[in-house]
């Protein structure tokens, strides 16, 4: 079909009419146009999200390690249910990325503010894998590390979605900035 396609607008250009030379060319044109404009979009998205990919590919395999080391100490290791669970995890981690992304672009050209949403949700869909790996060493280190209360701030960002449950510092204003602290 695409050969077909090809031969029939070279043919054209090199035989037909002004007209015909002028369409075919068009088509022959616009077909490497189209997807070199794709192409460009994708590789534009890609430089500008490259570490929080790397990241959140990380994360997914400190999860997979983690849960792997979680069910092998409690000899529960299940390599199907592995292979099963790690899938899963990847599909919705890039479905969610994909619709949290298609939102912001959506809020961006409505020209509303979207770097909170932007944010919020790139923390969001780091948290999943990487709360879970947190999660089970926790599990393997019978609750010694990471801490609870540090584990409980993601929990608590999990459900209010604010930024500040994340915040480390009780009030980050009384903090004088010329300490040496």
């Amino acid at each position: 079909m695409i050969k077909q396609f090809i031969i029939k607008n070279l043919i054209s250009i090199h035989s037909g009419g002004v007209a015909g030379k002028m369409w075919s060319s068009f088509q022959l044109a616009m077909v490497p146009a189209v997807g070199l404009t794709v192409s460009e979009r994708i590789t534009g998205w890609y430089l500008e999200s490259y570490v929080f990919i790397f990241v959140l590919g990380l994360a997914l395999i400190a999860d997979l390690i983690a849960g792997i080391w979680k069910h092998m100490k409690f000899n529960s290791f299940s390599p199907k249910k592995m292979i099963t669970g790690f899938s899963q995890k990847i599909g919705l981690v890039i479905l969610v990325y994909f619709l949290t992304e298609a939102f912001i672009q959506i809020i961006a050209d409505a020209e509303l503010d979207s770097i909170y949403f932007k944010v919020a949700s790139k923390i969001m869909i780091f948290i999943y894998p990487a709360g879970n790996a947190l999660v089970n060493i926790g599990i393997i280190t019978d609750g010694k590390f990471p801490p609870l209360a540090f584990l409980r701030k993601f929990e608590k960002f999990n459900k209010t979605l604010n930024i500040n449950d994340l915040n480390l510092k009780n009030n980050e204003t009384d903090i004088d900035s010329n300490s040496a602290d």
